[in-house]
């Protein structure tokens, strides 16, 4: 069987909705022209919301890492962009082998963004793309302490399927339990 350049057929991916104020949402695929606005976005992120991410993304280098080696056939990052500023992303991670018929999601809004169905809509458009991608489930990891999210995960359709007690450690050194979600 050949292998499908996903990249290469999600790279003119959009989606536009207009926000309850009349701005406009525009949810593209990252290109390496957005290194500024990524690193922007994570920089306006508190401690604390950094701290559920699994790499640094309050170091500036570690986000342009990201965006200089954007490879839409490992990562395909969905960004949510209004007035040219980027105020969320969410990634479909790919997976290999015997995992290629998954996918890691990802997703973080800008706080003055949440609770307007931005993040529910970016959710629904990785699992279109998913779809298109030809992938069969996604998984997402959240800590038990964020009920809203599970939440807002279950109402799409995911499966709390598993928690794993004392999963996740915090800079503070607690231990909290991870919900897996499919």
């Amino acid at each position: 069987m050949a292998e499908v350049d996903i990249g290469a057929q999600l790279a003119r991916y959009r989606h536009v909705k207009t926000l309850p104020d009349g701005r406009r949402l525009l949810l593209r695929p990252l290109v390496k022209e957005d290194k500024q606005g990524l690193v922007a976005l994570f920089a306006r992120a508190s401690k604390q919301e950094l701290e559920y991410f699994r790499d640094d993304a309050g170091d500036a280098a570690v986000v342009e890492s990201w965006v200089d080696n954007l490879d839409l056939n490992r990562v395909f990052p969905l960004i949510a962009v209004v007035d040219d500023q980027i105020v969320g992303d969410a990634t479909l991670h790919f997976r290999e082998r015997y995992h290629r018929h998954l996918a890691w999601v990802r997703i973080f809004l800008d706080r003055a963004y949440r609770r307007q169905g931005i993040g529910t809509l970016m959710l629904r458009c990785l699992t279109d793309i998913a779809r298109r991608a030809g992938l069969h489930q996604l998984y997402a990891e959240v800590v038990t302490t964020q009920p809203q999210v599970v939440k807002a995960f279950e109402d799409l359709g995911f499966q709390h399927e598993v928690t794993l007690r004392d999963y996740f450690i915090t800079n503070s050194r607690e231990t909290l339990d991870m919900a897996i979600l499919v």
